[in-house]
C-alpha cells in the first residue's frame, strides 16, 4: 500500500514538475534572452540556435522554482483532499508519504549541479563562439532591418546592403566620442570588413571618397577620418568565469596566470611596451643622425627630439620656427614616397608622434600631428608651398621588429626586472595592476561563482523539501497561498546568494562576508526545514 501510494505521489510530482519547467523555461527564455538579442540583430535561424544553446542554463534556473511548485501543488492538493487524514487513520507517518518529496529534491539538486557545473556553462561558451562567428550575418542583418549599426561611440548608417559583396551603399558614419566636437563622414559607398582579435570582434568601413565633417569646423585630417572608419562591436558574451566549467574555475583558481582573461591583460601590456619601444628607439636615431626612416614610405628629419610618457614631440631646435615660408631652417621635415620617388614634403615647427595597437589591424600604428606647417609637392618650389596650422598623418605601421622584440618578452621578466626594459609610468602601473586588480579580481569572481553554484545547487534540496511539508500544513486552505509561502524562504535564500556572490567578487570587500552570506542563508534553510520535519511532522 505504501509503494502504491509513493508511486501514485511521485507521477503527480513528475508530471506537474515537467509541465511547470517547460513552461517556464520557454518563457524564460524568449523573454530573457532571444527577444534582446534580436532587437540587437539576429536572424530567426541564429536566435533558434541561441536558444537550442540556452535552454539547458534556462533548465537550471527554472527547474528547483518547477520541483517547489508541484511539491507544493501536489501536496497541498493531498492535504486538502483529505487524503492525509486516511494515511494517518491507516497508519502511515507523515515523512513516509514525504519522501516522493525528498527523492524529487535530491534529483533536482543532482541535476542542477550537473547542469550548472559543467553543462550550462559549456554551452555558454559555444554559443559565444557561435555569435562570433556570425557577427558578419548579424551586422548586415541588423543594418538591412533598422537602417543603422551601434559600433561603440560611433554610428552606422546604410540606405542598401549587400551582404554577399559586402557592400554598403549611402552611406554615414557618425561619432560622438567627443560630445563638443562630433565627426561625420558621408560616402556613397563602403565595403564592410570584419577582424577578430584577443575575443573582440572590429568593423571597419572602406568609404569610396569619402567626405568629413568635425563639429567644431576646420580641417579634418587623416588620423579623424580612420577614427570615424572602424568601431568595437559590442561583446554579446563577454568572456567571465560565470562561463567556465567546474574543472576550468578550479584549473583557473590553482593557477590564474595561465587563464586567458590574464593572457589578454597581459597582451595589451606587451601592446604598449611595443609603442614605447617604438619611441625610445625614434629618439635615439633622431638624436643620433637627426633621420628616422623606418616606417614605411616615410622619412623624418628632426633637429631634437623629446621622449614624453605617452608620446614623442619632435622640435625645430633652436631655428625659426614661424619664418617665411622661404626660410624653412628650424623645422621638422617630413617627407612621404611612392616607392623610391618623393611626392610630398612638410615641413612643421613641432611634430608629435603618437603610437597606438590598431585592434582592426592587428598592429602597433603611429600617426603624426604636424603644428605650423608648410605643406608642398615634390614638384612645388616652396615659396608656393602651402601653409596650416596644424595636419595630422597617418597610421602608419609600427616597424614589424620593434612589435617581435616587445611580443618576445616573458612576463615574469617584467616582474623581477621592469627596470632593464626602461618602461614608462603607464606600463609600470599596468604591471602592478596586472596582480593587484587584474589577477586578484578574476580570483574573487571564480570564487563567487563556485560558492554560488554548489549553495545553489543544496538550496533546492530543502526548497523542495520545505515546500512540500508547507503543502500539507497549509493545503487546507487555499494551496496558491501555500505556495506562496513556500517561496518566501527560497527567494529570501537566492537573494543572499547573489549578494553573497557580489561580495566575494568584489575585491575590496572581505570574501569571508559573502561566504557568510551565501552560507548563512543555506543554513537558516537547512534549520528552517529540519525545524518543520522534525517538530511538525512528526505529529
Amino acid at each position: 500500500m505504501i509503494r502504491t501510494l509513493r508511486i501514485y505521489l511521485a507521477k503527480d510530482l513528475a508530471r506537474a514538475a515537467g509541465v511547470a519547467t517547460v513552461a517556464l523555461t520557454l518563457v524564460m527564455t524568449v523573454i530573457a534572452v532571444i527577444e534582446p538579442l534580436r532587437e540587437r540583430g539576429l536572424s530567426s535561424r541564429q536566435a533558434l540556435r541561441l536558444f537550442g544553446y540556452s535552454m539547458p542554463v534556462m533548465v537550471s534556473l527554472t527547474l528547483p522554482i518547477a520541483a517547489l511548485f508541484a511539491a507544493t501543488i501536489v501536496y497541498g492538493r493531498f492535504s486538502q483532499d483529505n487524503e492525509m487524514m486516511a494515511c494517518r487513520a491507516s497508519g502511515i507517518s507523515t515523512l513516509a508519504v514525504l519522501k516522493p518529496a525528498i527523492w524529487l529534491g535530491l534529483g533536482v539538486t543532482v541535476l542542477t549541479l550537473l547542469l550548472g557545473l559543467y553543462v550550462a556553462p559549456r554551452l555558454l561558451w559555444h554559443s559565444r563562439r557561435t555569435l562570433e562567428n556570425d557577427l558578419r550575418s548579424i551586422v548586415f542583418h541588423r543594418l538591412k532591418t533598422q537602417g543603422y549599426v551601434k559600433v561603440s561611440s560611433r554610428i552606422f548608417h546604410a540606405d542598401a546592403v549587400d551582404p554577399q559583396g559586402g557592400w554598403l551603399q549611402g552611406v554615414v558614419a557618425v561619432d560622438f566620442s567627443d560630445p563638443d566636437d562630433v565627426g561625420c563622414l558621408v560616402a556613397s559607398s563602403a565595403e564592410l570588413k570584419f577582424s577578430t582579435r584577443d575575443g573582440r570582434a572590429f568593423v571597419m568601413f572602406h568609404p569610396t571618397n569619402p567626405a568629413v565633417f568635425r563639429q567644431s569646423g576646420g580641417s579634418a585630417g587623416m588620423a579623424q577620418e580612420q577614427r570615424l572608419r572602424h568601431g568595437e562591436l559590442p561583446d554579446l558574451f563577454q568572456e567571465e568565469p560565470k562561463l567556465y566549467d567546474w574543472t576550468r574555475l578550479c584549473r583557473t583558481w590553482a593557477q590564474p596566470r595561465a587563464s586567458s582573461i590574464v593572457a589578454k591583460a597581459v597582451g595589451r601590456i606587451k601592446r604598449q611596451i611595443a609603442v614605447y619601444q617604438f619611441y625610445r628607439d625614434l629618439v635615439a636615431r633622431i638624436r643620433e643622425k637627426h633621420s628616422y626612416a623606418r616606417l614605411r614610405w616615410v622619412e623624418i628629419r628632426a633637429p631634437a627630439a623629446r621622449l614624453e610618457d605617452d608620446a614623442v614631440l619632435l622640435s625645430g631646435g633652436s631655428g625659426s620656427a614661424s619664418g617665411p615660408a622661404s626660410r624653412p631652417t628650424g623645422r621638422v621635415v617630413v617627407r612621404l614616397y611612392e616607392g623610391r620617388r618623393l611626392w610630398r614634403e612638410l615641413r612643421a615647427a613641432e611634430v608629435e608622434v603618437k603610437g597606438r595597437w590598431g585592434n582592426f589591424r592587428g598592429t602597433a600604428e603611429v600617426a603624426l600631428r604636424l603644428r605650423d606647417v608648410l605643406i608642398r609637392q615634390s614638384d612645388q618650389p616652396l615659396d608656393q608651398a602651402l601653409r596650416q596650422a596644424e595636419y595630422e598623418m597617418g597610421p602608419f605601421a609600427i616597424p614589424s621588429e620593434v612589435i617581435a622584440q616587445a611580443m618576445r618578452i616573458d612576463l615574469d621578466d617584467l616582474y623581477r626586472q621592469p627596470e632593464r626594459y626602461g618602461l614608462s609610468r603607464k606600463i609600470r602601473r599596468m604591471i602592478s595592476a596586472l596582480d593587484t586588480q587584474v589577477i586578484a579580481r578574476l580570483l574573487a569572481k571564480v570564487q563567487a561563482e563556485m560558492h554560488h553554484r554548489l549553495a545553489y545547487g543544496v538550496s533546492c534540496m530543502l526548497m523542495v523539501m520545505l515546500g512540500a511539508a508547507l503543502g500539507l500544513m497549509l493545503g487546507h486552505g487555499q494551496i496558491l497561498a501555500a505556495f506562496a509561502v513556500s517561496a518566501i524562504p527560497g527567494s529570501a535564500v537566492h537573494v543572499l546568494l547573489l549578494m553573497g556572490r557580489q561580495l566575494i567578487a568584489n575585491p575590496g570587500v572581505p570574501s569571508v562576508y559573502g561566504i557568510a552570506a551565501i552560507w548563512g542563508g543555506v543554513g537558516a534553510l537547512a534549520a528552517a526545514t529540519l525545524f518543520v520535519y522534525v517538530v511538525y511532522m512528526r505529529r
